[in-house]
């Protein structure tokens, strides 16, 4: 399959860059996290769906392209897109980072803050996308307008803004795997702002290049 779209894979950022994958927190949660678990089940199953369908023909269909808001058209695809993923590594990624910090952003809010909070990031994320894209050469708008979005980072990254406000104290269990295997705690407020930082280096200097990581994305819906 010609995979033709932008993606917004949190943990592959982490890994080809950072090399660090979190694993757990050291948060004491009062609650079952079930609006997690079911966004994890819900982004699983469409998925599923997908490849039974057919991937590419769901992501072009459902996938948010930013022509659409333009032309106010297939607003839908501003949701269906944050239950979309381009492959498994992109679907695992995005969910382990949903596990860890999710889970204790939802004890704070409640499961149906948290739920409207997963919506609201992901279509703050899809907005400044577009807007990224109409700042970007002549050349490149065109095809980006038209290449479908998916991934629900910009949902995610808004649930890691909300758990650095929260819990900026807390520490994240984290892999390092370079020669060997390490577990190490590092801080969340700079586990985040380190990703937000980067985020923002990728956002800036890919705006002159055809965007295969909508890093933009991630920056809406963390702001």
């Amino acid at each position: 399959m010609h995979e033709d779209y932008a993606t917004g894979s949190v943990i592959c950022l982490s890994l080809h860059t950072l090399l660090v994958i979190p694993v757990g927190d050291d948060i004491k949660r009062r609650t079952a996290p079930v609006a997690t678990y079911l966004l994890i089940l819900s982004n699983a199953a469409a998925f599923a769906y997908s490849l039974a369908r057919s991937l590419e023909y769901i992501v072009s269909s459902y996938g948010f392209k930013p022509a659409y808001l333009l032309e106010g058209v297939r607003v839908e695809t501003l949701l269906t897109s944050l239950f979309l993923h381009g492959g498994v590594a992109h679907l695992a990624g995005n969910m382990v980072f949903l596990y860890i910090f999710g889970r204790s952003v939802e004890d704070r809010l409640g499961p149906l803050f948290y739920f409207l909070l997963y919506l609201a990031s992901g279509v703050a994320g899809n907005l400044l996308h577009t807007a990224a894209v109409l700042l970007m050469p002549p050349s490149l708008v065109k095809g980006e307008l038209v290449r479908p979005l998916v991934g629900a980072s910009g949902a995610i990254s808004g649930a890691l803004g909300v758990y650095i406000v929260f819990f900026p104290d807390s520490r994240i269990l984290t892999l390092i795997p370079y020669y060997y295997i390490i577990l190490v705690r590092i801080p969340a407020r700079f586990y985040v702002l380190a990703w937000f930082a980067y985020q923002l280096a990728i956002g800036v200097i890919g705006l002159g290049y055809p965007l295969t990581v909508a890093a933009w994305a991630h920056i809406g819906g963390f702001a």
